[in-house]
């Protein structure tokens, strides 16, 4: 006995055409709606955050990860702010010492550093009259020497003097000195006024300032190195945990697909999680960077002052900064992960 399919009029057919094109044009009226997008996103959200508490164990591995790497990163940044603050302080205290004839007088000496005040290199200018060089340098070895014979002391005022007016000149940037020199080698009333004793361009402080202009350097390479390979090895872990969590739930996603749920909706709880992983690295490196730095400080002293200063005042930036780079690794590995498992599902 064979069985006939009841035949569909015309009517009919596109009676079913009309009842489908309504329906499709009602969903995605629904569809597009800021009210149906809010649901949407509470939901994504509220399954990631879910998914975040049920996964905690699973979660710490790329939460530790990922804060070292924060706190590696921090940590890099203070350092190198403390190793400017050590170069500031010590330039603050470097002058160049150009040495003219005792012989001169305060007239022509107030030409000459007039002159170099108006040098753009330079930003301070102050002059030292032979006597009181002499007065100083008498008095800073009696101190030093503890001289307290009367008479001794006596005879060390009355020896001659031979020390030069001294101008000491501080610069801009103490590695630039080019026009400085010019102006003493070249400059009229300065070339018949030098004493016999030569300018002195360079002192050992120089050679201080370079060495931590040098370990600022390696410390800035050295400490953005290793925080590039701990984030890379960040964005393995939470892409691992992120495979692990899309895994454990393939059914419920091949369910939500056959349902015709949209990749955002599938994707989305996962990214929120990853973020999550970022929001818990930041709170926890937030915490450890700046106890931290406020214990160094008691021990260290004034060269993380800029530094504290920033983080006391400008602390939502900083936290914000740390907040944002956590949530940026987790939310690349998610989609890395994400992506990879839909498209070879697809």
């Amino acid at each position: 006995m064979s069985s006939k399919k009841p035949k569909i009029s015309k009517e009919e057919k596109a009676e079913l055409k009309e009842t489908a094109r309504v329906s499709k044009e009602r969903l995605n009226r629904i569809t597009k709606t800021r009210k149906h997008h809010l649901r949407t996103s509470a939901r994504v959200v509220k399954y990631g955050t879910k998914s975040f508490v049920r996964n905690a164990w699973l979660s710490m591995a790329a939460i530790a990860i990922m804060a070292v790497t924060l706190i590696v990163l921090s940590a890099t940044i203070i350092a190198t702010s403390a190793m400017g603050s050590a170069i500031k302080a010590v330039e603050s205290q470097v002058d160049m010492s150009i040495y003219i004839r005792q012989t001169a007088n305060a007239e022509q000496i107030r030409k000459i550093t007039s002159a170099i005040e108006k040098l753009d290199s330079v930003t301070e200018v102050r002059a030292t009259s032979p006597e009181d060089a002499n007065n100083a340098a008498i008095k800073k070895l009696i101190e030093e020497s503890n001289i307290t014979d009367p008479a001794y002391i006596e005879s060390l005022y009355e020896a001659p003097n031979k020390i030069p007016w001294t101008i000491n000149v501080k610069l801009k940037n103490l590695n630039d000195t080019s026009e400085l020199e010019n102006f003493v080698n070249n400059d009229e009333s300065m070339v018949n006024m030098l004493d016999a004793r030569p300018p002195s361009y360079s002192t050992s402080h120089r050679e201080t300032i370079d060495r931590i202009a040098t370990i600022m350097n390696r410390i800035e390479v050295i400490g953005l190195s290793a925080a590039g390979v701990f984030a890379l090895i960040a964005i393995l872990v939470v892409f691992n945990t992120i495979r692990m969590a899309i895994f454990n739930r393939k059914e419920e996603i091949y369910m939500m697909r056959l349902v015709g749920a949209s990749r955002w909706f599938i994707i989305g709880p996962f990214i929120v999680e990853a973020a999550l992983y970022g929001i818990a690295a930041a709170a926890i490196s937030g915490t450890v960077v700046y106890i931290a730095a406020f214990a160094l400080h008691n021990s260290i002293g004034s060269v993380l002052d800029e530094s504290l200063w920033f983080m006391q005042n400008y602390w939502y930036f900083a936290v914000g900064a740390l907040v944002l780079v956590g949530i940026l690794i987790g939310i690349i590995s998610a989609l890395l992960a994400a992506r990879k498992y839909l498209r070879a599902k697809s």
